[in-house]
Order: structure tokens, then sequence, then C-alpha cells
């Protein structure tokens, strides 16, 4: 759904195999990414401070939760970005829409097809070394992968 797009950030950021590295697409698209205490039920936010868009990320949560919020608030810039919106990852969203997008360009991202392809007839621990995401968004990118 989102495959071109990724394509275009990989290339302009040089990323040339996995693990992809959210945080280097969101500093090179300007947005700061800083880790801090957060609510236990918040993985992170999306603001703009003065202009400036931030992403916090609760650094409490484990790595890869973490590597996906960041996706996900990366999701919320490009595809939701707005001036005056404040995105929260949070349970229970207010935009069940809008968090599925982010959702889903999230684990795109972190597993995009053209990298996937490669790794098919690995098991799904491999898989999840290789990319740094958790088997959950595997499993989730393989059921889209199945319908393409």
């Amino acid at each position: 759904m989102y495959e071109e797009l990724i394509k275009d950030l990989l290339s302009l950021f040089y990323i040339k195999k996995p693990p992809i590295k959210p945080e280097i697409i969101a500093y090179g698209l300007g947005v700061e990414v800083h880790f801090q205490e957060l609510p236990s039920q918040i993985s992170g936010i999306l603001y703009n401070h003065n202009d400036h868009p931030m992403i916090l990320i609760n650094k409490r949560d484990n790595p890869l939760r973490q590597r996906f919020t960041i996706a996900h608030e990366l999701g919320h810039f490009l595809l939701h970005h707005s001036n005056t919106q404040i995105y929260f990852d949070y349970p229970i969203s207010k935009n069940p829409k809008l968090e599925k997008e982010a959702n889903t360009f999230a684990a795109s991202l972190l597993l995009p097809d053209f990298f996937l392809k490669r790794y098919l007839n690995l098991p799904y621990q491999k898989i999840s070394s290789i990319f740094q995401v958790s088997q959950k968004v595997i499993e989730i990118r393989l059921k889209d992968f199945k319908t393409i």
C-alpha cells in the first residue's frame, strides 16, 4: 500500500538492506526523536514544538517496540501531517482509522515487500532478528503480503 513512498524514503537515505532504522529517516526528514519516560500506556507521541516536529518515545518500552513506535509516528507525520495535531500511540485512539494507517505504514517500513521477499523461506525468529521487529509484526506483514 505504501511501497512507493517507502522505496523513495529508503533510496533517499541510502538504506539498502535490513534492518531499517526509522530514527535515521526521522532525522533526515527533520523530525527529532527523543526517548523519555512516558506513562506506561503511551508508547510514543508526535507533536510540533515551535513548528518543529518531534517524536517522543517511551524509554521504558523494549527496543523492538520503540523501533515500531518511531515508524508508527513517522506514518502519522508523513500521512496525516498537521501543524495543529498531536498524535499519541495509545491503546484507545479517538481515530482508529488513522492509527490503523500508521500501523500499516510502520509494518511496511520496517518490513518492506522488496526486502521481505528475500527472507520468506526463513523461520519467523530469524526474520525477527534480521529486521529487528517482533514476531507479531512479521505475522501482520505476512498476512498483508499474501494479499498482494
